[in-house]
């Protein structure tokens, strides 16, 4: 009370100047208590009646990435749609080299390659030959030494019979085999001679000196006759 009483004994400016700010200060709680302090109006807008906008960005990158991953993947996986496979099936290295072979330009029946002159891309235009067979019969004919037999072609797993319809030996001349001055394991090498076999072979020279012939094996157990007779055309003495 006494606060009121002081009041009313203050200059008449003075109680004008703290009535106006205490109307000021009054109008402004006011205000405050009326808009949930924040300033802004409670009244809705067209856009607070309008679902908000989805923000496509973040599935775009998923689907950007779902596709991109399943290109890699038929990249890296040889699939071939043919009625001739189950649709979509996955093809190893021989059975995609099978049919990669049957569209390419291809030479006809009644026409030869020769075995032993012909390269990849030669061996290629045979009927059932593809990369993968091709390759594998260089590789193969490295090995032995050169073909003396179109025959030797079934010694390559899953090689196509029928390719060697197509194929001929002529003026065969394989590379040689000294067994007389070959160590062990140049021996064992070759295709045609496995580990015992050669220690055959260098035992029989420790024994009974220089070999003269294949039938100097015969007694050996590792040296059946048509182990002789398949290895007779790469040896000499």
């Amino acid at each position: 009370m006494n606060y009121i009483r002081e009041f009313f004994y203050l200059r008449k400016s003075d109680r004008k100047v703290i009535l106006t700010l205490l109307c000021v200060i009054v109008t402004a709680l006011c205000v405050i208590f009326l808009t949930g302090g924040d300033g802004e109006s409670n009244e809705l807008t067209p856009a607070d009646t309008l679902p908000a906008k989805r923000d496509y960005r973040d599935s775009t990158r998923r689907q950007t990435y779902r596709e991109h991953t399943k290109t890699v993947y038929v990249r890296t996986k040889v699939v071939y749609r043919d009625t001739t496979y189950r649709r979509g099936k996955a093809l190893n290295e021989a059975e995609y080299d099978s049919v990669k072979a049957h569209y390419q330009m291809k030479i006809k029946p009644g026409e030869h390659v020769v075995l032993n002159t012909a390269d990849t891309t030669v061996l290629k235009t045979v009927p059932g030959i593809g990369p993968y067979y091709a390759r594998k019969v260089m590789e193969y004919g490295e090995r032995l030494g050169g073909y003396v037999c179109v025959d030797q072609l079934d010694e390559i797993e899953g090689f196509p019979l029928d390719a060697k319809n197509y194929l001929v030996i002529e003026g065969a001349s394989p590379r040689l085999l000294n067994v007389n001055t070959l160590s062990l394991n140049e021996l064992r090498r070759h295709p045609y001679i496995n580990f015992y076999q050669a220690k055959a072979i260098t035992d029989y020279r420790r024994l009974h000196g220089p070999l003269h012939s294949l039938n100097d094996l015969r007694l050996s157990k590792d040296f059946p006759p048509e182990a002789i007779k398949r290895l007779e055309p790469y040896i000499e003495f």
